[in-house]
Protein backbone atom coordinates (compact mmCIF):
# COMPACT_ATOMS: atom_id res chain seq x y z
CA UNK A 1 0.00 0.00 0.00
CA UNK A 2 1.28 3.19 -0.83
CA UNK A 3 1.96 5.38 1.53
CA UNK A 4 2.33 8.77 -0.41
CA UNK A 5 -1.02 8.14 -2.00
CA UNK A 6 -3.80 10.96 -3.11
CA UNK A 7 -6.28 11.42 -0.72
CA UNK A 8 -7.60 14.83 -1.27
CA UNK A 9 -7.52 17.17 -4.64
CA UNK A 10 -7.85 20.91 -4.80
CA UNK A 11 -9.41 22.23 -7.88
CA UNK A 12 -10.97 25.31 -8.74
CA UNK A 13 -14.08 25.89 -11.38
CA UNK A 14 -15.07 29.25 -12.04
CA UNK A 15 -15.61 31.04 -8.43
CA UNK A 16 -15.80 27.79 -6.77
CA UNK A 17 -12.77 25.99 -5.12
CA UNK A 18 -13.32 22.33 -4.38
CA UNK A 19 -11.44 20.58 -1.95
CA UNK A 20 -11.96 16.39 -2.61
CA UNK A 21 -11.12 13.51 -0.57
CA UNK A 22 -12.27 10.97 -2.95
CA UNK A 23 -8.89 8.19 -3.18
CA UNK A 24 -8.65 7.34 -6.76
CA UNK A 25 -9.07 3.93 -7.59
CA UNK A 26 -5.84 2.36 -9.58
CA UNK A 27 -5.95 -1.41 -10.39
CA UNK A 28 -2.18 -1.64 -10.99
CA UNK A 29 -1.92 -0.82 -7.24
CA UNK A 30 -4.45 -3.37 -6.66
CA UNK A 31 -2.74 -5.92 -8.59
CA UNK A 32 0.94 -5.41 -7.65
CA UNK A 33 -0.21 -5.33 -3.79
CA UNK A 34 -2.25 -8.77 -3.93
CA UNK A 35 0.49 -10.19 -6.21
CA UNK A 36 3.35 -9.11 -3.62
CA UNK A 37 0.93 -10.47 -0.81
CA UNK A 38 0.34 -13.66 -2.69
CA UNK A 39 4.13 -14.64 -2.95
CA UNK A 40 5.25 -13.97 0.13
CA UNK A 41 2.11 -15.90 1.59
CA UNK A 42 2.85 -18.49 -0.54
CA UNK A 43 6.46 -18.66 1.19
CA UNK A 44 5.65 -18.36 4.54
CA UNK A 45 2.81 -21.30 4.33
CA UNK A 46 2.14 -24.16 2.00
CA UNK A 47 0.47 -23.92 -1.10
CA UNK A 48 -3.47 -24.19 -0.19
CA UNK A 49 -2.74 -21.90 2.59
CA UNK A 50 -0.95 -19.21 0.50
CA UNK A 51 -3.80 -19.15 -2.04
CA UNK A 52 -6.41 -18.98 0.46
CA UNK A 53 -5.21 -16.29 2.31
CA UNK A 54 -3.90 -14.07 -0.87
CA UNK A 55 -7.64 -14.39 -2.25
CA UNK A 56 -9.19 -13.10 1.20
CA UNK A 57 -6.43 -9.86 1.24
CA UNK A 58 -7.35 -9.43 -2.78
CA UNK A 59 -11.27 -9.41 -2.01
CA UNK A 60 -10.92 -7.32 1.58
CA UNK A 61 -8.60 -4.75 -0.07
CA UNK A 62 -10.54 -4.55 -3.05
CA UNK A 63 -13.54 -3.85 -0.95
CA UNK A 64 -11.81 -1.45 0.95
CA UNK A 65 -10.22 1.08 -2.20
CA UNK A 66 -13.76 0.49 -4.04
CA UNK A 67 -15.88 1.81 -1.02
CA UNK A 68 -13.41 4.36 -0.50
CA UNK A 69 -13.57 5.71 -3.95
CA UNK A 70 -17.73 5.35 -4.33
CA UNK A 71 -18.18 7.17 -0.72
CA UNK A 72 -16.16 10.69 -0.46
CA UNK A 73 -16.77 14.33 0.72
CA UNK A 74 -15.94 17.43 -1.25
CA UNK A 75 -15.65 20.91 0.53
CA UNK A 76 -16.93 23.83 -1.66
CA UNK A 77 -15.97 27.15 -1.62
CA UNK A 78 -17.52 29.85 -3.50
CA UNK A 79 -15.79 32.90 -4.29
CA UNK A 80 -18.85 35.28 -5.19
CA UNK A 81 -21.08 34.27 -2.20
CA UNK A 82 -18.82 33.38 0.44
CA UNK A 83 -20.26 30.19 1.10
CA UNK A 84 -18.71 26.97 2.41
CA UNK A 85 -20.47 23.51 2.02
CA UNK A 86 -19.55 20.11 2.02
CA UNK A 87 -21.09 17.58 -0.30
CA UNK A 88 -21.43 13.88 1.24
CA UNK A 89 -21.39 11.61 -2.54
CA UNK A 90 -21.83 8.13 -3.57
CA UNK A 91 -20.98 7.83 -7.22
CA UNK A 92 -20.69 11.28 -8.07
CA UNK A 93 -24.49 11.79 -6.59
CA UNK A 94 -25.34 14.28 -3.86
CA UNK A 95 -26.29 12.33 -0.91
CA UNK A 96 -26.80 15.44 1.65
CA UNK A 97 -25.49 19.23 1.96
CA UNK A 98 -24.75 21.01 4.48
CA UNK A 99 -24.13 24.49 4.65
CA UNK A 100 -20.88 25.02 7.14
CA UNK A 101 -21.10 29.08 7.07
CA UNK A 102 -22.42 31.79 5.00
CA UNK A 103 -19.39 33.83 5.33
CA UNK A 104 -15.94 32.38 4.75
CA UNK A 105 -13.12 33.37 6.81
CA UNK A 106 -9.57 31.57 6.29
CA UNK A 107 -8.98 32.72 9.38
CA UNK A 108 -11.80 30.17 10.82
CA UNK A 109 -9.37 26.63 10.13
CA UNK A 110 -8.03 24.77 12.73
CA UNK A 111 -5.68 21.90 12.47
CA UNK A 112 -5.62 19.60 15.62
CA UNK A 113 -2.43 17.53 15.93
CA UNK A 114 -3.45 13.80 16.01
CA UNK A 115 -0.17 11.56 17.08
CA UNK A 116 -1.43 7.68 16.96
CA UNK A 117 1.48 4.63 16.30
CA UNK A 118 4.36 7.06 16.43
CA UNK A 119 2.81 9.20 12.84
CA UNK A 120 1.34 12.84 13.36
CA UNK A 121 -1.50 13.57 11.25
CA UNK A 122 -3.62 16.45 11.64
CA UNK A 123 -7.50 17.29 11.75
CA UNK A 124 -8.93 20.24 9.75
CA UNK A 125 -11.84 21.89 11.02
CA UNK A 126 -13.83 24.97 10.49
CA UNK A 127 -14.78 26.63 13.20
CA UNK A 128 -18.80 28.49 13.09
CA UNK A 129 -21.26 27.79 16.04
CA UNK A 130 -19.89 24.37 16.15
CA UNK A 131 -16.56 22.66 15.15
CA UNK A 132 -17.12 20.82 11.39
CA UNK A 133 -14.38 18.59 10.99
CA UNK A 134 -13.74 18.05 7.59
CA UNK A 135 -10.49 16.15 6.69
CA UNK A 136 -7.43 14.13 8.27
CA UNK A 137 -4.09 15.28 6.67
CA UNK A 138 -1.51 12.89 6.97
CA UNK A 139 1.14 15.13 6.75
CA UNK A 140 2.69 18.26 7.89
CA UNK A 141 3.60 18.83 4.39
CA UNK A 142 0.17 18.41 3.01
CA UNK A 143 -1.37 20.43 6.24
CA UNK A 144 1.12 23.59 4.55
CA UNK A 145 0.07 23.31 1.41
CA UNK A 146 -3.75 23.04 2.23
CA UNK A 147 -2.85 26.46 4.32
CA UNK A 148 -1.03 27.95 1.78
CA UNK A 149 -3.71 27.22 -1.18
CA UNK A 150 -6.46 28.65 1.04
CA UNK A 151 -5.03 31.92 2.65
CA UNK A 152 -3.37 32.91 -0.93
CA UNK A 153 -5.74 31.47 -3.89
CA UNK A 154 -9.44 31.84 -2.11
CA UNK A 155 -10.40 35.51 -2.65
CA UNK A 156 -14.16 36.24 -1.08
CA UNK A 157 -15.39 38.75 -2.76
CA UNK A 158 -18.53 39.47 -0.81
CA UNK A 159 -17.01 39.24 2.44
CA UNK A 160 -19.46 42.06 3.91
Amino acid sequence: MNEREDYFRISKNGDIHTLNDRIPFRWKELMVFTSTSFIFLILMFEWFVGIFIALLTLICYFLYRFASWIYYSEIKIDERSGKITRLKKILDRTQSTELIAEKFDPNRFEYSELTRSGKTKFLMSYRTHKDNELLIIKNKTDKELIEKYITEKITVYNNV
